[in-house]
């Protein structure tokens, strides 16, 4: 009698061992899905990341080519307008 009930309760161990393993690995399994899912947006951010900077670079050289163009831009009015100034200073003479 009392191997009898070993035997069974050994059997119920064995299956409820079983059980709990493959609710084990299907929720490792699906944390696996998720880690994947995650790695692929992260890759996608730092490709978006690197296409940003490297339009921030591009918009950065094209402040400081603009900068410099209206620097020279305003050099050449001054001038011109000192000019404009020492030819209205001749003519009233």
């Amino acid at each position: 009698m009392l191997l009898k009930k070993l035997t069974i309760v050994t059997f119920v161990a064995v299956l409820s061992g079983c059980a709990n393993n493959s609710a084990l690995e299907e929720n490792i399994s699906r944390l696996n899905q998720k880690v994947d899912s995650l790695s692929e947006q992260v890759n996608s951010l730092n490709s978006k990341t690197q296409k940003l900077s490297g339009k921030v670079n591009d918009l950065s050289a094209a402040q400081k080519q603009t900068s410099k163009a209206v620097n020279a831009t305003q050099m050449a009015v001054d001038k011109t307008n000192e000019r404009i100034d020492n030819m209205v200073a001749s003519y009233k003479k």
